[in-house]
């Protein structure tokens, strides 16, 4: 097998480009798809530059209905983030592989799903390469998830701190992973902006600016959130 060639930034080497098929796992309930979400796409897009990036809302999120919350259905929470995405330029698609199931979802299952039958035919012949984007409090809770250890050895976690993060506990993590579980993990240059969904969902008209223009406009034109429809005076 030919040896991975990874610069810094997370891409790798030009002449791996044709024997590697890169794509990158996002999920979230995404209730709404907010500028943090947006903005950490484009951001990891241009430090790895995945072939292909998989958003997934999730399904049933157990550990929501495990504490007694709901989340709105489905249907809205797909249709509000592919409004948000639609003037975004990187290659994107949502997978609807947990939100079509009836049951909770887990993380390895929907792995499991792209390694074995949920990539595009110009996969075909390549060797697989699964990034799985996520939070820097995935480092501190990962160990507690449904079969982990396969997970950290199935996928490279790239992971975006949050502004106010203590980087340096970060890394200290993102080490004792890599040596007690032989994780792949690749920290972003990037820092995540701490945007609260439940503070839009009370307010969306009032946190415009949280939220990509497409998405504001689907919540609107939906009246979601409990959205007031205010018209403006045509006569």
């Amino acid at each position: 097998m030919p040896m991975r060639c990874i610069g810094e930034s997370g891409r790798e080497s030009n002449e791996m480009a044709d024997i590697y098929y890169n794509i990158a796992l996002f999920g979230g309930t995404f209730d709404p798809f907010h500028m943090g979400h947006y903005e950490l796409l484009i951001n990891l897009n241009r430090e790895l530059a995945p072939d292909k990036i998989y958003i997934i809302p999730t399904g049933h999120p157990y550990f929501k209905e495990r504490e007694g919350k709901s989340v709105s259905p489905a249907a809205e929470r797909i249709d509000m983030t592919k409004a948000g995405l639609e003037d975004l330029n990187i290659p994107w698609e949502i997978s609807a592989v947990e939100t079509d199931k009836d049951a909770p979802s887990y993380t390895i299952e929907t792995i499991s799903y792209f390694r074995e039958e949920g990539l595009p035919e110009e996969a075909t012949g390549k060797e697989l390469r699964i990034w799985f984007l996520c939070g820097s409090d995935v480092l501190f809770d990962i160990d507690k998830w449904h079969r982990f250890r396969e997970i950290l050895s199935l996928v490279t976690l790239a992971v975006v701190p949050r502004g106010d993060d203590d980087i340096d506990q970060v890394r200290s993590r993102k080490k004792e992973l890599e040596e007690v579980y032989d994780a792949k993990i690749y920290i972003s240059g990037y820092r995540g902006r701490n945007i609260s969904s439940t503070m839009i969902r009370e307010d969306p008209e009032g946190h415009k600016d949280l939220l990509p223009e497409g998405t504001y406009e689907y919540i609107k034109e939906q009246g979601l959130y409990g959205f007031s429809g205010k018209q403006e005076n045509i006569f």
